[in-house]
Order: structure tokens, then C-alpha cells, then sequence
């Protein structure tokens, strides 16, 4: 009931943030006496409105932006998906009573909640899958999908993002309805995986060494083989997008699984490994030289479609953006978008949706 992302909870805050104001204003005369401990009280509840205040504006951003999914996630832990988690030889394909099941969207698409567990990566996560409108009727009907009309996208949040951060910040349900409109020749699915799977630590969706977090093949290797089955099609070379770290995730995974991506877009990413400094620093090493762009670039065995869209006013994104287009890219067809101004926000990215979702069909 009490939720992180629930209404409930912020209108809660807000009532008691309100309510406890208005008493202070009212009772304050009241309440003053000379007197040190009397000092200390009245500051003391000065303290709990701040605090109230403060509390019910940070649940109402991560409300909006969908950085942390619960309390826990919050304060450091990770739900532990495990026990009720799906994997790949449980998992059933899409059929009508499933659907009639999932959550209704925008011009009859169908959102479909999973819980996965990674085949290989043996992590388990959330995914969401946005099923357009035609391949919902498809579905119902008891039809195969047309892959040749059909484009699997796979979406990436930033840290600390969680997935319902591309549902409820970028309003991704009604980008992909729009692009569906705009072109009904090509429907589009939307996959959209849990990337921060480890507690607070940001993993930048690389495969830790020594029996670490295996992140890259959750996101790649074992997301294909789940949604490929899943949607009873064979597998399928899909489109990556991705936000900030997710931009840095799907330029590096396009290029490391070329057999698995078409193309890759980038927004307001950057192309290196951006790790705390608090992991190891050998297992930094390590990760850093295993993940260098311009190495693995030259190991690719197929050409790869990539669009980078970057910010002036977004100074870290706009500076690495342009490292990167300044290096030779023999495998790399790359486009670049500039954008005049805007910072590192949603409000930027959610604009350049929809020449992303254009570019990605092609």
C-alpha cells in the first residue's frame, strides 16, 4: 500500500508535509517559552517539516524518473527476484489469456511484465515487453509474428534507473504507438530489461570477472533467447537505444554481438567504461581493457549501424561523444545528431525519441 511509487505514499507526504507546516505556522506563538530546551524543541520541529518537505519532493522525482522501484532498492538492496522468477524452459509463449491478463497501453497495445531468470547470466530481473497493436491481434488470433513487418527494440535506462523509467519519464508506450501510426508498414516491440541488477553498484552491463555479475550476457545472449521464445519467432537480430549509461550499454553491446543487433542508438551516452572508484582496482583494470571500444571494434565480424545523439549543453555526454566520432571506425557506420542546447534530463531525451524510434526502423 505504502510503496516507494505508489500515489498513496505521495500524498501521504504531501498531507502530513502540508498539515504539519500549517500547525507550526498556527501553534508557534504558543509554543515559545524561554529557555534553552525550549530553543531546542522548535528547532527540532523546524527540522521534522524540512525533513517532510525534503522526503515528499525526493518520492515524487524518483515517482517521475523511476530510479529506485522500493524501499529497499532505496536503501541499498536489491529485490531478490529468484524465487519467483521464470526461466527459459518454464516460460510459455504469448498467447490470449495471457494477454488478457497483462496491463493495456496506448492504441491497443498490450505491456507484458516478466520475471526472467537469465539462462547463462543467471540473474533474475524484471522485463518488459510493449506488444504494438498488430502483434497483439496476431497473438490473440493465434498467428505467427511477420518478422519481415517487425522490429524488436531493446531499451536501456541509466544508473540508477530502473525499467519503468522508460514507461513513466520517456513515455515510451506512446512513442512507439506514434511510430506505429507513422509507419504502419513496420510494427515495433519494445524490450525493456532491468540493467542496474546489483544492488547500488553501478555495473556499466559488463561481465564481472572471477564469477562476478554477468550483466552483458543478461542483456544480450539471454534476453534473446527468452523473448525469442517467448514470442514463438526464431531468432532475430534486434535495434538497442539507450539513455546515458544505457548509451554507453548499447553502443558496446551492438559492437560485441553484431550477431544479435542490427544497429544501436545512443543518447547522451559516452563510449568507455565510466566504474566507481570504490570497485577493486585490478578487476578496474581488468574491465577497462577488456572494454575498450576501439580493441573490440577492430574484433567485430560484421559491420555495425550506430546513431550518437549528443548535447551541447550536456557537457560529459557532448565531450565524449565527440572523443568518439573523432577515432577511425572501419565497422562503425556512424551518424551523429547534435542538439543546441538542454542538459542531462529526460525532458531532453524524450525529445529525440521519436527521430531515434525513425532511425531505428530503417
Amino acid at each position: 500500500m505504502f510503496g516507494l511509487t505508489s500515489a498513496i505514499t505521495l500524498w501521504f507526504f504531501a498531507s502530513i508535509s502540508v498539515v504539519t507546516i500549517l500547525l507550526l505556522v498556527i501553534f508557534w506563538q504558543k509554543l515559545f517559552r524561554s529557555g534553552f530546551s525550549n530553543l531546542l524543541l522548535r528547532f527540532f520541529l523546524l527540522v521534522i517539516c524540512q525533513i517532510l518537505i525534503v522526503s515528499t519532493v525526493g518520492i515524487s522525482i524518483n515517482k517521475s524518473n523511476g530510479f529506485y522501484s522500493s524501499w529497499s532498492e532505496l536503501m541499498g538492496k536489491a529485490t531478490d527476484y529468484s524465487g519467483v522468477a521464470t526461466t527459459l524452459s518454464d516460460s510459455k509463449i504469448l498467447d490470449a489469456s495471457i494477454l488478457n491478463g497483462a496491463q493495456n497501453s496506448f492504441d491497443g497495445q498490450v505491456i507484458v511484465r516478466d520475471i526472467v531468470k537469465g539462462e547463462k547470466s543467471g540473474i533474475s530481473n524484471v522485463v518488459y515487453i510493449v506488444l504494438p497493436k498488430k502483434v497483439v491481434s496476431k497473438i490473440k488470433t493465434g498467428k505467427p509474428i511477420d518478422l519481415r513487418r517487425t522490429r524488436i527494440v531493446e531499451f536501456l535506462a541509466g544508473y540508477p534507473a530502473q525499467p519503468e523509467f522508460w514507461i513513466r519519464s520517456l513515455n515510451i508506450s506512446q512513442e512507439l504507438a506514434a511510430a506505429e501510426k507513422a509507419n504502419p508498414g513496420i510494427s515495433l516491440i519494445g524490450v525493456i530489461p532491468a540493467v542496474n541488477v546489483a544492488e547500488k553498484h553501478d555495473l556499466e552491463c559488463m561481465n564481472f570477472p572471477n564469477g562476478g555479475v554477468q550483466t552483458e550476457t543478461w542483456l544480450s545472449t539471454d534476453l534473446h533467447s527468452y523473448i525469442s521464445h517467448r514470442l514463438g519467432i526464431t531468432s532475430t537480430k534486434w535495434g538497442l537505444m539507450g539513455v546515458s549509461t544505457g548509451g554507453w550499454c548499447s553502443a558496446m553491446l551492438s559492437i560485441k554481438h553484431t550477431d544479435l543487433y542490427y544497429g544501436a542508438v545512443s543518447i547522451a551516452g559516452y563510449y568507455r567504461p565510466s566504474l566507481a572508484k570504490k570497485i577493486n582496482q585490478a578487476i578496474r583494470q581488468i574491465l577497462n581493457q577488456e572494454y575498450a571500444l576501439p580493441k573490440l571494434e577492430k574484433a567485430m565480424s560484421a559491420k555495425m549501424d550506430m546513431l550518437l545523439i549528443a548535447s551541447k549543453g550536456d557537457l560529459f555526454s557532448f565531450n565524449e561523444t565527440n572523443k568518439f566520432l573523432a577515432l577511425d571506425h572501419p565497422s562503425i557506420n556512424l551518424q551523429y545528431k547534435e542538439i543546441p542546447s538542454g542538459g542531462h534530463n529526460a525532458r531532453v531525451w524524450i525529445s529525440q525519441i521519436p527521430v531515434a524510434l525513425d532511425w531505428l526502423k530503417v
